[in-house]
Parts: C-alpha cells; sequence; structure tokens
C-alpha cells in the first residue's frame, strides 16, 4: 500500500472566487468539475496541492458535514516579502486581519489575512 499526492480541501461559498484569491499568489489551476459552476476546483503550487469545493455537494455526496465559519484550517505561505504579500491578499480580495508584525524574537515577519470564505491564510517571512 502506498499514498500520493496529498491534497487540502477547504470548503467554499464560491469556488471561482476562492480560486481567483489563491491564483494572485501563484496557485495554478489543475482540475474543475464541471466546467461552468464548478463545486470544485484543485490547484497546485510547488508541489502542494489545495481544493476548493462547496460544502452542500459533499455533504450530499460523501455525507460529510463541512464546517463553514471560524478558523477551520489556516494555510501559511512562506514569503521574500511580506509586506508585499499582505497588499497583495487585501488587493486579491482578502481581508486584513493582523499587519506584518515580528515574531520569535525578530527571527520571522508574520502577517495574517482572511481569504474571501474566512479561511485565515499566514504569510511568513525569514528576517535573519
Amino acid at each position: 500500500m502506498r499514498f500520493t499526492d496529498p491534497q487540502v480541501i477547504l470548503f467554499v461559498g464560491d469556488c471561482e472566487r476562492a480560486a481567483r484569491f489563491y491564483a494572485a499568489f501563484g496557485f495554478a489551476e489543475t482540475f474543475r468539475s464541471p466546467d461552468d459552476a464548478p463545486v470544485k476546483i484543485e490547484m497546485a503550487m510547488g508541489g502542494f496541492a489545495l481544493g476548493l469545493a462547496l460544502p452542500g455537494p459533499a455533504a450530499e455526496s460523501h455525507g460529510l458535514s463541512p464546517v463553514t465559519t471560524g478558523d477551520r484550517a489556516c494555510l501559511t505561505l512562506w514569503t521574500d516579502d511580506v509586506e508585499a504579500a499582505y497588499g497583495l491578499a487585501v488587493d486579491a480580495g482578502g481581508t486584513a486581519r493582523r499587519a506584518p508584525h515580528p515574531f520569535r524574537d525578530g527571527i520571522l515577519s508574520v502577517a495574517f489575512v482572511d481569504d474571501p470564505d474566512g479561511h485565515p491564510v499566514q504569510l511568513v517571512q525569514r528576517v535573519r
């Protein structure tokens, strides 16, 4: 037995809106179903796969009970410019949550935004 191609799925209110947000960071679409009004879009960046799925079809098809509010997951993106990444995230439709700030005695600079569906996205830069 072996396992391959892990993926994290975020439940979203609008797959295309969520895909546009994550595309701003460099995620590339690899799959969508159906082509018009998708209930799931898959994206990838640097070997990491991200699924964006509507909660209703997941509940109906698979018997899941998707949680759609609160901090259900946190996606972390490392960057070489946390200030610019924070601005990009807000411009792409994210909501400012915590501006860039020093963390771990200044070794890192960290910021948080919420994606359009309220999932926290942590942006991290190594400072020294």
